[in-house]
């Protein structure tokens, strides 16, 4: 399929190459039909005034001929070039709201429903086009909010039922089975974690989260949180690589952004295999932080609901410090956030107190 724009030249090129060859022709075929005929008859019948002082034999007239395509190819070249170049930028021209729109609706996502695509100069197609466009993002924005705010009511009933029947089951430990009772206690904090996830994702998507951004040491949070994890890497005969500075100072919600380490580490330990590494690397004014492992053979097969990696995008698409980026390599997954660090005097001022508070041996 060739693209509108190639076409559109195409077009146009060709209907110019068109005109100018039939042009030629009818020239050529009148003028050597001319010369001939004049060059046999010496009186004019029309104009018996007329008197034809010379003639061209068959060999001048093809020459003259002749002569006169070569002329006529060397000034209707450049013209043809000159056609295809305007056709081109005809084209262009034309198919430029149909880019914009194309552009503008790339940079739409369900975080960013509330925008609205704009043509300053359009034909009446293109701004009716436009306008049902706006109509159809504004029903999704409605239908979105309507869906995050089910979501979170649900959320809020499922914590309180939930709630309840933990309560009823500390209670009636005598009349089930301590392992039942157990189990069903495992079952309900399971249920209880799935419906926190679902009310900070729903809270998040209406942007009713409030982040407390701070000066914390990055390197300090993550060597305190990979030993957990270490544990349940040993337990599998798997291995945690973790590779950070001695300090990093980012801004960051230290409450928020430990959840989502946890779940980024979490994703990697269960939908992974192999070793699991975790880096950080400071660049200038800014940190990376990756985050990486090798993809288990069954993944995309299992029928998971993907929260921990849902509550990551929701919390990070609303954090103006932290980028968060993913990528599949391969059979490898990498998980990036890049941190804003903190400003060198702060960092001192914070490295300061933190000494003053170690104690003296």
């Amino acid at each position: 399929m060739k693209s509108l724009r190639l076409r559109l030249t195409l077009w146009f090129g060709f209907s110019f190459v068109a005109v100018v060859v039939v042009f030629a022709t009818l020239t050529y075929r009148a003028l050597d039909l001319e010369l001939r005929r004049k060059s046999i008859a010496r009186d004019y019948p029309t104009h018996p005034d007329w008197n034809l002082h010379g003639s061209f034999s068959k060999e001048e007239v093809r020459d003259i001929m002749t002569e006169l395509m070569e002329k006529a190819l060397v000034f209707s070249l450049p013209l043809v070039g000159l056609a295809l170049a305007m056709g081109y930028w005809l084209a262009r021209k034309s198919i430029a709201p149909i880019a914009s729109v194309n552009e503008q609706l790339r940079q739409i996502q369900s975080r960013t429903l509330q925008q609205r695509i704009t043509l300053r100069e359009a034909d009446l197609e293109f701004r009716d086009l436009v306008h049902h466009i706006n109509e159809l993002l504004a029903r999704l924005e409605d239908a979105f909010g309507k869906m995050s705010e089910y979501a979170a009511r649900v959320a809020h009933e499922l914590r309180t039922h939930l709630a309840i029947l933990r309560l009823k089951v500390e209670r009636s430990d005598q009349r089930i089975a301590p392992e039942l009772a157990e189990e069903l206690q495992d079952e309900l904090s399971r249920l209880t974690h799935v419906t926190d996830q679902l009310l900070l994702i729903a809270q998040a998507e209406q942007r009713r989260v409030v982040f407390d951004n701070r000066d914390l040491d990055l390197s300090a949070l993550l060597a305190d949180l990979v030993q957990d994890f270490h544990l349940l890497a040993q337990e599998s005969h798997r291995e945690l690589q973790l590779d950070v500075p001695d300090h990093c100072w980012v801004r960051a919600d230290p409450r928020y952004l430990k959840q989502v380490l946890h779940n980024l580490l979490t994703n990697a330990h269960r939908h992974g295999t192999g070793g699991i590494i975790v880096r950080l690397r400071a660049r200038g004014p800014s940190c990376c932080l990756v985050i990486a492992n090798k993809v288990g053979p069954y993944r995309g097969k299992m029928q998971t609901l993907g929260l921990g990696l849902r509550v990551v995008q929701a919390l990070l698409n609303r954090d103006a410090g932290i980028r968060y980026s993913a990528r599949q390599q391969r059979d490898l997954y990498v998980a990036c956030l890049r941190f804003v660090m903190a400003r060198p005097s702060v960092q001192s001022a914070l490295r300061t107190a933190r000494s003053s508070y170690d104690p003296v041996i």
